[in-house]
């Protein structure tokens, strides 16, 4: 059974820059269902990456609800925030991000090496 496991309301992200504040959110809002794809397109300048660096629990909103899996992000510390990054997001980045000096398995291997509940076997498996 499907289920809600992302809901933005109004999600507002404002920027000091300068004298000047700049709206590079102005009241986003949006609910994913489990199984759902989303895809975010807009203008160079439109708030896309600001977004996403939200959803991904990089920064914090300036106003509004973000709820992943119906917990509210705006209430968990910085340790609570990267065990959820860790166990529920996922990131594809535009550039590489490769480590220089590892292979390429080791860079795919990197992000379960911070989960607890993978085992170094199964790490090599699903990265193979």
């Amino acid at each position: 059974m499907d289920h809600e496991i992302l809901k933005i309301e109004n999600l507002k992200r404002n920027f000091i820059v300068g004298s000047e504040t700049v709206h590079a959110l102005k009241g986003v809002s949006f609910n994913v269902e489990q199984g759902e794809f989303l895809t975010i397109m807009g203008a160079s300048g439109s708030g896309k990456t600001t977004l996403l660096n939200i959803l991904g629990c990089l920064d914090s909103p300036t106003e509004g609800t973000y709820l992943l899996d119906n917990i509210s992000i705006a209430s968990l510390p910085k340790n609570d925030l990267a065990k959820l990054r860790n166990q529920k997001i996922g990131f594809v980045f535009q550039s590489f991000n490769l480590l220089a000096r590892t292979t390429a398995i080791e860079n795919v291997e990197l992000p379960l090496l911070y989960n607890p509940k993978v085992s170094a076997k199964e790490r090599k498996e699903r990265a193979y």
